[in-house]
């Protein structure tokens, strides 16, 4: 059921139906014992039909190595912050790592995750999600309906800030795949498929295929409204695996202390807070994170001012100051140098779309009147 234009009471039918990835895989699976046969079927294919086609085969990925998709890769140079894909039934189990963030949404009966050397069964309803740099094997099958969110690493520092905020499993999660390298975890949700959190995923889907004007403004929306119903989930219906056997609590307390101070946080302050000395604390957090503690406060600082410069119409310096800078000149050096623009021409860049996508949508509306 292929069509232009994918409406919401489509959206599960259109999963179901084999799409054009599947029935490829459908039928490497069916020739690959054959070499003949095999041969005949990739005769009129290379690397880059794979790529623009989001095939994968073990005798086309680069280098013969796991890692097969990256952010520049992934969007094909496409400035959004956020992809969705049905995961393909009948794909080769092959071992995938990569530098985005993938959110696993089971719609249907049920598959597995192979991470590191732990087996994760998702049943219809689970969500897991995996940081960045982390092998996995995705085991689907042939009755699986499922859709995978992947989401930029960046975009949770800059679109997505307030989420890191607070004491909650989401922000640990998120803290330590985003600065804890050695501390992998794999977070789940048991949604006994809730329909509020059906409802969102399925417009994520939907807005993402039909691409009409504005939508990556609105699956940046959907993401987040996602996020907060998930933060709805009791203890009992969520449940983190540790796939790596490191834990560092007390790191996670002083990332999630910097987000929430990080205008006036100082070392003297934070080694106060956590009873440490100040050089003690230095070495400790460069040790842990690979970056000193001034380099991590100017990353969440510069992050925090991306939220207010696309959220609110507060003036350059204002915004400033409201993070801990008081001299504007030198915020906007540090600003360009991280973002390669001014605020102000990442303010225009992030809310032109936005401006020029009402216009049409205004000029449509009358039109049609």
């Amino acid at each position: 059921m292929e069509t232009d234009t994918l409406e919401k009471h489509e959206a599960m039918q259109y999963l179901r139906e084999y799409n054009e990835q599947e029935i490829f895989y459908q039928q490497y699976q069916q020739k690959k014992h054959d070499n003949q046969s095999l041969q005949l079927l990739l005769k009129d294919y290379d690397h880059n039909d794979f790529m623009q086609k989001q095939i994968y085969i073990e005798e086309f990925l680069l280098r013969g190595q796991n890692e097969f998709e990256k952010e520049d890769t992934m969007w094909l140079g496409q400035e959004k912050d956020i992809e969705v894909r049905k995961y393909s039934r009948f794909m080769p189990q092959l071992s995938a790592i990569h530098d985005f963030f993938e959110m696993i949404y089971v719609l249907e009966n049920e598959m597995y995750v192979e991470v590191e050397d732990k087996k994760i069964a998702l049943k219809s309803g689970d969500i897991a999600f995996i940081p960045p740099d982390t092998i996995h094997k995705p085991l689907v099958m042939e009755n699986t309906i499922a859709i995978q969110i992947m989401i930029r690493k960046s975009t949770f520092q800059k679109v997505f800030f307030k989420m890191l905020k607070g004491n909650h499993v989401i922000s640990e999660f998120f803290l330590n795949a985003l600065y804890i390298k050695e501390n992998k975890h794999i977070l789940i949700f048991h949604s006994h498929m809730d329909k509020n959190l059906l409802d969102c995923s399925l417009q994520l889907f939907i807005e993402n295929h039909n691409r009409f004007p504005s939508y990556q403004l609105i699956m940046n929306n959907l993401f987040e409204i996602l996020l907060c119903l998930l933060l709805r989930f009791k203890p009992n219906h969520m449940n983190v695996i540790q796939v790596k056997p490191y834990s560092d609590i007390r790191m996670i307390q002083m990332l999630q202390y910097i987000q929430q101070c990080c205008e006036h946080i100082t070392l003297q302050k934070m080694a106060e807070k956590f009873n440490l000395s100040q050089s003690y604390l230095s070495r400790y957090i460069a040790r842990t994170l690979g970056k000193s503690f001034r380099e991590i406060r100017q990353e969440i600082r510069l992050e925090k001012a991306c939220e207010m410069l696309t959220g609110s119409n507060l003036q350059v310096d204002h915004i400033s100051g409201a993070v801990g800078y008081q001299n504007v000149e030198h915020f906007i050096r540090l600003f360009k140098k991280k973002y390669r623009l001014t605020p102000h021409q990442y303010r225009l860049n992030n809310r032109s779309c936005q401006i020029n996508t009402n216009k049409k949508e205004t000029s449509s509306c009358q039109s049609s009147k």
